[in-house]
């Protein structure tokens, strides 16, 4: 119509989109100049590992795309705690030096056999429950900074998601063992130290690791004071600092309601309840009927002041964790998501946000931070929130 042929200008416009596309692509698969850590890492045998070679200052892993749009940490940070005040439990440290170092991460085995020789979980500052292994259990990861604990398991080996959650408290990661390609991220590729039993320690005499009778499933031990000292031999030590979570002895005023027993569904048969104890002023917990205690603690039952249950995405990936052929699990620790929190018989509604360097924020409606109570806090992990109920 207006003298130019329409086959050129298709051609030009074809190609135009093509080299569009490219370059997007190009861009947004692009994390940086240095490899790091994929969700979903193919799988690799042993025996041929990756040949990506690890930078000499290893950088976290990429935003997701929910990051790269959303401004996931509000910009009210809180004030830091007083100086002996573990910032991940509200509570005077033992050692208020412990608080200026990495908080120290155990891989801690969750199934039945491993529940009855649970030790030293009632010293952690926080606890994760997360699924694994083709959505067919759960398995825990304990935090350590306030309180030292002369015994910490059963240990076992690491999962995609101790990459995520070590990255958000900018931790130290101690497990035994892990399939493949999540031993070689953590021994390559992440910015976090990883002490591996299986590696590290093989005489495993009380050095860093120590073996009790011979069931896989509950003789792997360690302690922090063990953590520590191969930290310190690797000479890897660095002065820690990062803003904790917010607490009040008050019950916030925002509260959706009371909630004074909390039942979680998951896999295997291992769900979760706690119910609130107003005499001990937190919540106790029983997993697959059975109630739990901590013989740490002269077996005293394993106390949560606050249980918060975020919801988050989770993915099947090709990553082979056993001899079965069990595919493994990643979830999304970044970005955002549903969020119930409970303390003092009642319970929170809200959103938790979180990046590779900002331990979670727990936020209420308008955004406003719900304050934790003092004292140790159980992060359930779940895929939907309704996997939750409460009453």
């Amino acid at each position: 119509m207006y003298g130019v042929p329409v086959r050129p200008v298709l051609t030009r416009l074809a190609l135009f989109v093509v080299l569009f596309v490219i370059v997007l692509i190009t861009l947004t698969g692009c994390g940086g100049t240095s490899a790091a850590p994929t969700a979903t890492p193919t799988k690799t045998p042993a025996e041929s590992p990756p040949t990506v070679a690890p930078t000499s200052t290893p950088v976290p892993p990429p935003p997701t795309a929910t990051e790269a749009v959303v401004a996931l940490v509000p910009t009210d940070t809180p004030a830091p705690l007083a100086g002996n005040i573990a910032p991940f439990s509200g509570l005077p440290a033992d050692n208020p030096d412990d608080l200026k170092r990495r908080p120290v991460f155990v891989c801690i085995n969750n199934d039945p056999v491993g529940r009855s020789a649970h030790y030293g979980l009632g010293l952690a500052d926080l606890v994760y429950e997360y699924i694994v292994d083709g959505f067919s259990m759960t398995r825990i990861t304990a935090m350590y900074q306030g309180h030292e604990a002369p015994r910490i398991g059963p240990v076992r080996s690491a999962r995609m998601p101790n990459v995520w959650m070590t990255y958000l408290y900018d931790g130290i990661l101690a497990c035994s063992g892990g399939s493949d390609e999540v031993r070689y991220l953590l021994k390559n590729e992440v910015g976090f130290p990883y002490l591996d039993a299986d590696i590290d320690d093989l005489q495993q005499d009380g050095t860093y690791f120590s073996s009790i009778g011979s069931d896989y499933r509950t003789r792997m031990q360690t302690s922090t004071a063990g953590v520590r000292r191969w930290e310190d031999d690797q000479g890897i030590t660095k002065v820690w600092s990062r803003p904790g979570f917010q607490f009040s002895d008050q019950p916030p005023a925002s509260a959706a309601g009371s909630a004074t027993t909390i039942d979680i569904t998951y896999p295997g048969g291992n769900d979760v309840e706690w119910r609130y104890d107003p005499n001990l002023g937190g919540y106790i917990r029983f997993q697959a009927g059975e109630q739990q205690f901590d013989p740490a603690l002269d077996g005293q039952p394993i106390v949560a002041k606050n249980v918060i249950v975020m919801a988050a995405t989770h993915e099947l990936t090709d990553i082979v964790e056993d001899s079965l052929g069990t595919k493994g699990v990643n979830i999304q620790l970044y970005g955002f998501g549903d969020l119930r929190i409970f303390r003092d018989g009642q319970v929170y509604e809200g959103t938790w946000r979180a990046d590779s360097e900002n331990a979670p924020h727990w936020l209420g409606p308008g955004d406003v931070v719900v304050q934790l109570k003092p004292g140790q806090s159980w992060i359930q992990v779940v895929r939907e929130i309704g996997e939750l109920s409460y009453q």
